[in-house]
């Protein structure tokens, strides 16, 4: 009996490890579809900022594709993701977006699963920049301290979707990618919350370090 146990758990441990290659994998080419539909759009518009995007989508793809295949990697490694991420968005959306990005680390070393945060990110700039004609707000604010790391992320919704009874932030790969990713590198050490009004959506994730 013993011997099947353990058999049954190596076999578990190895389907959890190759569905998060695969969540990993999901998330490079859904972010690179994102990101040259921003790139292409600006160079339709001959724009000089065309070369600056290409350069940081180049930089953001190395660390995704090679950086990105231990466990845990530092934390100050998924906050230059985040930072180029936004500096590329908002290269794209200009005055239109008015985003603040702030973070307050015990320790830039401390050891994270990589590429969890960012879809979070990404969806806030999907459902309010992206569909929004007028000014959006996005807001981002990571911390931690020896025992916690609590990340929000605000974002304000467009009037025009506010009849729309499918929650749109809550649909697509990234977000559900990131639940995933959760659930297989934290269980029971994570908490996920998510509020919706019809003006606004916000998440707020905390994970227990220790």
């Amino acid at each position: 009996r013993f011997e099947e146990r353990h058999q049954r758990e190596v076999l578990q441990k190895e389907k959890a490890n190759t569905e998060l290659k695969f969540l990993k994998a999901q998330t490079n080419p859904h972010f690179l579809f994102n990101t040259l539909n921003n790139l292409y759009s600006l160079t339709l518009e001959q724009s000089e900022k065309a070369p600056e995007v290409v350069l940081k989508l180049s930089g953001m793809l190395d660390y995704m594709l090679y950086q990105c295949k231990d466990p845990k990697v530092p934390i100050k490694k998924e906050i230059d993701l985040i930072q180029d991420y936004i500096d590329l968005e908002s290269l794209r959306y200009g005055n239109k977006l008015t985003l603040n990005f702030t973070y307050h680390l015990h320790d830039p070393n401390v050891m994270i699963a990589p590429l969890i945060l960012i879809s979070f990110v990404e969806n806030a700039f999907k459902h309010g920049a992206s569909t929004n004609l007028k000014n959006s707000i996005i807001e981002i604010e990571l911390t931690t301290n020896q025992d916690q790391l609590c990340f929000k992320v605000f974002n304000t919704l467009p009037a025009k979707k506010q009849d729309n009874k499918k929650n749109e932030s809550h649909s697509g790969i990234g977000f559900s990618n990131s639940q995933r990713q959760l659930e297989l590198n934290y269980k029971n050490n994570y908490d996920l919350k998510s509020t919706k009004t019809d003006a606004n959506f916000q998440i707020i994730l905390n994970i227990n370090l220790k």
